[in-house]
């Protein structure tokens, strides 16, 4: 396979692997978002039959949820970094 580090075609494969690289960030942004809402529809769930336990589950689990939030915008940041450097 030909690579192109000069000219208009190298600026043309960067920006292909620059989108390709938003679409996935978006996908897991999106994904991630939908579970954290499903997990906080569970956990008031678990709050109104007064399930301690399961309560405490779900709060782990929107936790790690939240913390793909703060690793995708992480990676987007440091995607964001690169491009303008």
């Amino acid at each position: 396979m030909i690579e192109f580090t000069v000219g208009p075609f190298a600026q043309v494969g960067k920006d292909l692997e620059d989108f390709g690289m938003n679409i996935y960030f978006s996908y897991v942004f999106d994904e991630s978002v939908r579970q954290h809402q499903k997990l906080q529809e569970e956990y008031i769930e678990a709050f109104l039959e007064n399930d301690p336990e399961k309560m405490a589950r779900k709060d782990v689990e929107i936790a790690m949820c939240e913390g793909a939030f703060e690793l995708a915008s992480a990676m987007m940041h440091t995607l964001e970094e690169e491009q303008f450097s």
